[in-house]
């Protein structure tokens, strides 16, 4: 009965705080935009097969692949936008806002521009080399890859804005914007399908609409700011100030990559567009258990470091112990169906033969992803305490090993070497967990806590 009170008495104290109010609702508008795609691409994914036939929906999956994989290394520098953004929020300094938002377009632009022009120029190797694409698909795989470069340049630019929202705790324009964008893309891709059309209509219609978020992510960044400056600097001290919080975000961006999608390369490229079709698809079930927990907790980041930097302690140190049991409480809840279920899950979704082919897999990926999703909120805690130095070495050790067991399993094992390699990801980055129970113990943080780790 004591606990029953405990609880309720803690729930109420929660209800009435303004500030948690404010993240729980945050935390939902992260969900909803996260679960928009997968859930449209999960619903979808049966009709689009039918219709593309698996070799086409598989060229469609490596373009999606290159654009989510160098659309991390482009956008790499969030992190350091929302970090630095927030701080000078909780310190009132507008005029650390404005320099921030036209470095970090500054750095953005230049990513975008150069890996976008690198995507461009190298699309005939890789669809002729890399992936050996059917050559009835080549000159459309070609064209799709070129113009997932435009979009690349254009979510670079994208990014930066929602950065902003996302540091002033405003989300809910955001992520009307993404949902939008994500359900549009993959009903286009529907009526495209439908109406005969193949890979090369479906990305030039990602691109208009991508245009279209972009001005209006923009100006909802203005509303919430009020004064916005939306050009770039060149500026010495504005870009050095975000590059030295954010160059480290962005190697652990490229840990990202390598866990997220290098696999997918080295299926297509050691076993074909088809393979990766079905890869793609477990994937697509599993991963918004790391998704779904990281998205729900994606607040913590501006919030503590918000916090940190209005000069508070044990305040933060409360949210990270109640945000960690929840956060552990739902990996666990949504990797356990998958983990028993996943054979008739499969079947009830893309048939018998397929289950067949991929309910191992699918195990464990789920299992990777449980793993992996227990550490989100070790991950934000340690970068709102400016530790993005450890996170970034921890996350490339992870990706890296993981990467590196993903080349030596899949020519022997196939998808399952691939699913196999994935479960290394999650025990490196747990050092994470055990970094911040460090930093609490010795009471490192402090009211004369800095923006960035020295």
């Amino acid at each position: 009965m004591r606990a029953l009170s405990v609880i309720g008495e803690t729930v109420r104290v929660l209800h009435r705080s303004r500030s948690f109010r404010d993240s729980a609702g945050n935390a939902f508008g992260s969900v909803a935009e996260y679960i928009a795609q997968p859930v449209s691409m999960l619903l979808a994914a049966p009709l689009l097969v039918h219709k593309l036939g698996l070799q086409q929906y598989g060229v469609w999956m490596i373009v999606s692949a290159i654009l989510g994989s160098v659309g991390i290394l482009s956008t790499g520098f969030g992190d350091a936008t929302v970090k630095y953004l927030s701080t000078y929020r909780g310190q009132k300094n507008p005029a650390g806002v404005q320099r921030t938002i036209q470095a970090t377009l500054s750095i953005n632009l230049t990513l975008g521009a150069v890996f976008g022009a690198l995507v461009w120029l190298n699309a005939p190797f890789i669809v002729e080399q890399v992936f050996k694409v059917n050559p009835a698909l080549r000159h459309a795989s070609i064209e799709a890859i070129r113009i997932s470069a435009v979009v690349l340049l254009l979510r670079s630019i994208e990014s930066v804005f929602v950065s902003v929202l996302r540091a002033f705790e405003r989300y809910g324009p955001a992520v009307k914007l993404n949902v939008f964008l994500r359900c549009i893309v993959v009903v286009s891709a529907v009526v495209i399908a439908e109406t005969g059309h193949g890979v090369e209509a479906i990305m030039a219609s990602t691109l208009l609409w991508s245009a279209l978020v972009v001005v209006l992510q923009a100006l909802a960044a203005r509303n919430v700011v009020g004064t916005l400056n939306p050009f770039p600097t060149f500026s010495r001290p504005a870009i050095a100030e975000v590059f030295s919080f954010g160059c480290f975000s962005w190697f652990q961006a490229l840990a990202g990559v390598a866990f997220i999608y290098a696999d997918r390369f080295l299926v297509a490229a050691m076993l074909g567009t088809v393979p990766v079709a079905i890869y793609v698809l477990c994937i697509q079930v599993a991963q918004p258990i790391h998704g779904l927990a990281s998205a729900a907790f994606n607040f913590l980041f501006p919030h503590l470091s918000s916090r940190y930097g209005a000069g508070e302690t044990g305040g933060p140190r409360r949210v990270y112990r109640l945000a960690l049991l929840a956060n552990s409480s739902v990996a666990v809840m949504l990797g356990l169906p998958l983990i028993v279920l996943g054979k008739p899950v499969l079947a009830l979704w893309m048939g018998n033969a397929f289950a067949t082919q991929g309910y191992i897999a699918l195990a464990l990926l789920a299992v990777a992803n449980v793993i992996l999703a227990v550490n989100v909120v070790p991950h934000y805690t340690l970068l709102a305490m400016g530790k993005v130095r450890f996170v970034s070495l921890v996350n490339v050790s992870g990706g890296l090993s993981s990467l590196t067991m993903a080349a030596l399993l899949v020519p022997s094992f196939g998808l399952l070497g691939a699913a196999a390699a994935r479960l290394l990801y999650g025990p490196v980055i747990s050092l994470n967990l055990l970094q911040v129970a460090k930093l609490f113990a010795n009471e490192t943080v402090s009211p004369n806590y800095r923006v960035a780790e020295s």
